[in-house]
């Protein structure tokens, strides 16, 4: 009989086994302590039932359920719920009754808006995003009134110029457990969403630009920490970089996707522009711009993050201007032809060092 790093002498014979006998049967007998796995998601249904939907996590996930599609066969928000593990355990117990009432109580509570047929693409986005129609009308108010054009940096203080008007939006588009580990207890005890939205805001303005400079994440961490000395393993700009930048680049992304969902709609084929096309991969791999980010990946992810800013700036001179709606394909083109001149500086300067 073998347990990890150990094997048990039997003699059944003479029916003796040795010591490490004990060590087996506590690993066995935990095979007795079985318990019964619930879904949380029956919690919630139970009190969007009883007619509790404006807080907690009842709100949370009527935010986040999926509009009915025009002319679509099936509720996407009935399929989802129905699929749930409380779903399967009602049918298990044969409360079919349950579910019905539960599923009907969800959708009946969920957000709906009346919408002209020629709007009516924001709700794909809406359910693709599992953001509320509501909140993404905001952001196409702020897109249409022209507050997204410009630079990729100048983009993101727009998003949180629009957030700094509405702080709880914040936690809608972040992960809250993400804004929590980066923010710790000081932010857990903040009175309400909108305080908690304020003070991540503060802290944004500072580290999101500094991410998307390229700097090394020991600068991350000297002004989180506020200090130069005693960085240690710079844990908070890890904790920046993994957990909260692929949300904020998500968000992002958000303007060039409903800018591109309602063109298609249209079926208006002008591109939209670059800088919105790319923002956010612009912002997950840490870049400033189109031409940044196309750096980035012609050098492919074996190159560090900084190494390849470091590149970007030193071929900056030869990248030649483009248009400001022309396809990543184009502006990596740009870059590899940037490249190839910058080569040449390379051979110049051995030329010049014989």
């Amino acid at each position: 009989m073998l347990v990890p790093s150990k094997v048990i002498d039997f003699d059944d014979q003479n029916n003796q086994i040795n010591g490490h006998w004990m060590e087996l049967q506590a690993i066995f007998e935990q095979a007795d302590q079985c318990l019964v796995i619930d879904d949380p998601l029956k919690v919630v249904l139970d009190r969007i039932h009883d007619g509790v939907t404006q807080i907690g996590a009842s709100a949370y996930l009527l935010s986040k359920l999926p509009l009915a599609v025009a002319g679509a066969e099936d509720d996407p928000a009935e399929v989802l719920l129905s699929r749930s593990f409380s779903a399967y355990r009602a049918l298990v117990a044969a409360d079919a009754d349950w579910l019905s009432t539960r599923v009907a109580s969800a959708l009946a509570a969920r957000a709906s808006l009346e919408l002209p047929e020629s709007d009516r693409w924001i709700e794909q986005v809406s359910g693709a995003t599992g953001l509320s129609v509501e909140l993404l009308q905001q952001i196409v108010e702020h897109l249409d009134a022209g507050a997204f054009s410009g630079t990729s940096l100048e983009v993101v203080m727009a998003l949180l110029d629009w957030l700094d008007t509405h702080p709880s939006l914040l936690l809608k588009l972040v992960r809250p457990e993400s804004l929590e580990e980066m923010f710790g207890t000081p932010y857990k005890k903040l009175a309400d969403d909108e305080a908690r939205g304020k003070h991540a805001l503060s802290w944004l303005r500072k580290l999101w630009p500094l991410w998307m400079s390229g700097v090394p994440l020991c600068e991350l961490e000297k002004v989180f920490l506020e200090r130069t000395t005693n960085l240690k393993q710079c844990k908070n700009a890890r904790v920046f970089s993994l957990r909260l930048v692929p949300d904020l680049a998500f968000l992002a992304g958000l303007p060039g996707r409903l800018l591109a969902a309602r063109l298609r709609a249209a079926e208006d084929e002008t591109p939209v522009s670059t800088v919105l096309a790319t923002l956010g991969s612009t912002v997950r791999e840490g870049c400033d711009s189109p031409d940044n980010l196309a750096v980035r990946l012609h050098l492919t992810r074996s190159v560090s993050r900084v190494a390849a800013r470091q590149h970007y700036d030193s071929i900056r001179h030869h990248i030649q201007p483009g248009s400001p709606n022309e396809s990543f394909d184009d502006t990596l083109e740009r870059i590899r032809n940037a490249d190839i001149m910058a080569s040449f500086d390379d051979i110049d300067d051995l030329s010049g060092d014989s």
